[in-house]
């Protein structure tokens, strides 16, 4: 009691103080939660404010005319750069249906569809919870810091180190909690894998870089393993780390066990303080003391078993007094690694393991379905616009009054927020388009280098054959016969190799093909004389694929 006094006397005699600096904390505490919002009303009063808004500040500058490649419209600099401000929050409400699916493939395919992440009120709790156990094993160990504080000094002492305990074992048992996530989903990837190998259909357990919350969809025909591996980041090895499990764990048994041993031991020492101090011991007025001034002596025998009685009940009450304390503590101890256990499962059960999962949950959280997903970031979007296109009619305005250039100047259709953004996104789709064809021309050009390749060792073997068979004796008429149908198939390799428009056929004749390891070597001949196309390249590109597939499933 006499703490919450102390808090309650400190909180009246400087409530100028403390209030305002918890005001401030909750201010804080809200502004981190809603920061987004608040970034925009920020940029909403920076650019609206008279006189030092950045549209006041805009018209007064020089203007200078810009006009980007591929745009018809020409652009004041400080019109572009107004759109710029506003693009960035239109970008993040710019979701439709569509993106609302993405997110959910990527937290089914992770696993994690439904987790919600650490809200600040668990957070809260959390910390409140561990101070306040933590508050009970400060006062043990304040007491020890330094011997001569008063009593004041000693639980303000306990307080400080109650907060840095919290500080410490907070976010380690959180970081418990989200690594013991990572490992199970890890663990049960790899079990899928095992199981996968046992039936020799197995794939390497490598991650795809290219996968991410917008290209979610590229591994939707691999193994539910990969789908884990791609999302979930992890060492070489893909097996799970227990780094941060076991640092959390030692911090944890540290505090409790050191604390219990802190208080044992102080237990003790008050314990034989107390027995040589208590009415049974041999310098107090016992009545069976030796040194007694009574006038009846008792025999020696007798004084013995009184002395013996004396000493068994001073041990006695010792012995339940100190056996009393230290259950208290265990006690207190078990409670103290109870309330870690607790911020454990929270990390466990309110944490994310894959890349951009706690991303694509905060995406989705509170919608029930793709279409209200849309509707809602539909009005936000017409709310960025509306405010985007308020600013920029505004900076217009003041421009046009200031130079007259309004009537004077044609510079196209009127310049807007929804132009900007149909130029922005035009741009991006020119942007994506460019790096499609290029992976497209290089992955045509990998597979041209694998076919000439084949090609190449196709034209060796059979001028390796041609030779061996031209060395035979001349009484064998079958192997010389052989020799001119050999040959002409070199001839024909060398014809298609000199004609690049043929070998380019040939090659995407053979790519439409597809699977050829379920034909035989007969149906394969008929296709090649079908389409035209050498039997021995489908041949060697059927080998390729078999020996790709055994690599693959691990044989």
């Amino acid at each position: 009691m006499e703490l919450f006094e102390t808090l309650s006397t400190a909180l009246s005699a400087y409530r100028y103080i403390v209030w305002p600096l918890l005001g401030l904390m909750a201010l804080v505490i809200v502004i981190m939660n809603w920061w987004n919002e608040v970034k925009y009303f920020l940029l909403n009063v920076a650019c609206s404010f008279p006189l030092f808004g950045f549209v006041a500040r805009a018209a007064r500058r020089a203007q200078v005319e810009d006009r980007e490649e591929g745009s018809a419209t020409t652009w004041y600099k400080t019109e572009r750069e107004l759109c710029t401000k506003y693009f960035r929050f239109y970008e993040r409400v710019n979701k439709d249906a569509a993106f609302y699916d993405k997110c959910a493939n990527y937290l089914n395919k992770v696993e994690e569809r439904g987790r919600k992440p650490t809200g600040m009120v668990l957070w809260v709790a959390s910390i409140f919870l561990v101070i306040l156990e933590a508050f009970i094993f400060a006062l043990v160990l304040s007491p020890f810091i330094a011997t001569n504080i008063s009593a004041n000094q000693a639980e303000f002492s306990a307080i400080v180190i109650s907060l840095l305990i919290g500080t410490i074992l907070v976010p380690a048992t959180h970081l418990m909690g989200a690594e013991i996530h990572k490992n199970g989903l890890i663990s049960k990837a790899r079990l899928w894998h095992m199981q996968a190998k046992r039936d020799n259909d197995a794939q390497k357990l490598q991650s795809d870089s290219r996968i991410d919350l917008d290209a979610t969809y590229l591994d939707d025909g691999q193994p539910k393993y990969l789908h884990i591996v791609n999302r979930v980041q992890h060492n070489a090895m893909v097996t799970p780390t227990w780094w941060k499990t076991i640092i959390a764990i030692c911090l944890i048994s540290i505090f409790a066990v050191g604390a219990y041993l802190i208080r044992s031991s102080t237990i003790n020492e008050m314990e034989t303080q107390q027995v040589n101090a208590s009415p049974f011991s041999q310098d107090s007025a016992s009545p069976f003391s030796a040194a007694g001034n009574s006038p009846f002596e008792l025999p020696e025998e007798a004084a013995a078993d009184g002395q013996q009685a004396d000493d068994r009940a001073a041990s006695e009450v010792a012995g339940d007094r100190i056996f009393a304390y230290k259950l208290t503590f265990i006690i207190l101890s078990v409670i103290f690694v109870g309330v870690q256990i607790i911020g454990v499962l929270i990390g466990v059960f309110r944490s994310f393991a894959g890349t951009q999962s706690k991303e694509a949950s905060g995406y989705i959280t509170g919608f029930s379905s793709a279409g209200e997903f849309a509707a809602h970031h539909e009005l936000k979007r017409e709310q960025v616009a509306r405010d985007a296109e308020a600013q920029l009619s505004s900076l217009q305005e003041r421009i046009e009054h200031r130079h007259a250039l309004g009537a004077s100047t044609d510079r196209g259709s009127r310049r807007s927020f929804a132009l900007y953004v149909r130029e922005a996104e035009q741009a991006r789709a020119r942007s994506q388009a460019e790096n499609e064809s290029k992976r497209l021309q290089e992955s045509q050009r990998a597979e041209q280098a694998e076919l000439d390749k084949l090609r190449r060792e196709v034209a060796l073997k059979r001028e390796r054959e041609a030779i061996l068979a031209g060395a035979e004796p001349p009484a064998v008429a079958a192997p010389a016969a052989a020799v001119a149908p050999a040959a002409a198939p070199v001839a024909e390799v060398a014809e298609v190799a000199a004609e690049p428009v043929d070998a380019e056929q040939q090659a995407n004749l053979i790519a439409s093909l597809g699977d050829l390891t379920q034909y035989s070597e007969s149906e394969l001949n008929s296709i090649a004389a079908e389409l035209g196309v050498d039997p021995l390249v489908l041949l060697s590109k059927q080998k390729v694929q078999v020996a790709i597939k055994r690599a693959k499933a691990g044989v």
